[in-house]
């Protein structure tokens, strides 16, 4: 939610810098004491106090429901009990988002498909104090998921943050980890409960908006291995992916899989959601339906 703020309120100050130079340029009407740039003036200085208001409680609403957010999220990080109520809580926030958002999916469908902002967090574990990659070494695969999303979904890709986890155990049971059936089984045990650990602390700035849905962003998991598979998703019921540190070139089709509420691969090899992960292009419908999810907003 910060981050969104800051945004919003970068966006406001070019807005407002562009006015003032409209403002300046403008012709004095000396017979009047330059009364035509009175109004731009008032303008300008109601736009700059309305946006000091808006960053303030954008901030403080931000501060609280990160904080809310974190200490639910001990709650959910419980084996069995707390992670099924997690995985409840983002089947409901999912459905209630894409009713919400069932007008910007009809302006999609009638062609105003106005870019709209995908945000992930990418965590790195690490091996016996080791991480399994680095930032620099999954920059061309980021960079190719931006390109791939841009040009199929008009959706730009934010990266928020990159963390490495430094751990020494050897026993952690996130290096590992498997998909379909078994990454559910995993989320619902000690798997589940680490990544949702390490996903408040690491991600905490983005907690807020997990917990309430909206632009919530997908926290990517880099791994040590997928067992059969390169990278990971339980689409709707969580808010996470996994990718295979040492091959992560399922990164953009598993951030499909999280928007995505069609759990099937699609037959064409073409295709984003193709199993081979090769593909870079969607459907009209499938375009549709991935915009419309709770992770993928305007703002």
């Amino acid at each position: 939610m910060s981050q969104i703020c800051t945004e919003f309120y970068d966006w406001v100050e070019e807005w407002v810098e562009q006015e003032i130079q409209k403002c300046q340029q403008k012709k004095c009407k000396k017979w009047c004491l330059c009364c035509n740039k009175w109004f731009c003036w008032i303008e300008i200085a109601l736009v700059k106090v309305g946006q000091w208001v808006v960053r303030i409680v954008c901030e403080v609403v931000s501060v609280v429901l990160d904080a809310v957010a974190g200490i639910l999220g001990i709650i959910f990080a419980i084996p069995i009990i707390g992670r099924l109520l997690h995985q409840i809580w983002n089947a409901l926030i999912e459905i209630v988002w894409r009713i919400i958002g069932l007008l910007g999916a009809l302006l999609d469908w009638l062609g105003l498909d106005w870019q709209k902002k995908y945000r992930i967090c990418i965590i790195i574990l690490s091996k016996q104090g080791k991480p399994l990659t680095t930032e620099a070494a999954l920059l061309p695969t980021i960079q190719s998921a931006q390109a791939v999303w841009k040009a199929a979904a008009n959706v730009k890709l934010i990266v928020e943050a990159v963390h490495t986890v430094v751990s020494t155990d050897e026993r952690d049971r996130n290096l590992i980890v498997e998909c379909d059936f078994g990454a559910w089984t995993d989320d619902l045990f000690l798997s589940g409960s680490n990544f949702e650990l390490y996903a408040n602390v690491y991600c905490f700035y983005g907690a807020g908006r997990r917990l309430i849905g909206w632009a919530s962003p997908v926290v990517v998991f880099a791994v040590e291995d997928i067992v059969n598979h390169r990278g990971c998703s339980l689409g709707l019921f969580t808010d996470y992916v996994t990718i295979k540190a040492s091959s992560p070139g399922c990164l953009a089709h598993e951030l499909g899989h999280a928007a995505y509420p069609y759990w099937r691969h699609h037959s064409d090899p073409v295709n984003l959601m193709h199993q081979s992960c090769n593909g870079t292009q969607l459907k009209e419908w499938q375009r549709i339906l991935i915009r419309n999810s709770r992770h993928i907003t305007y703002l």
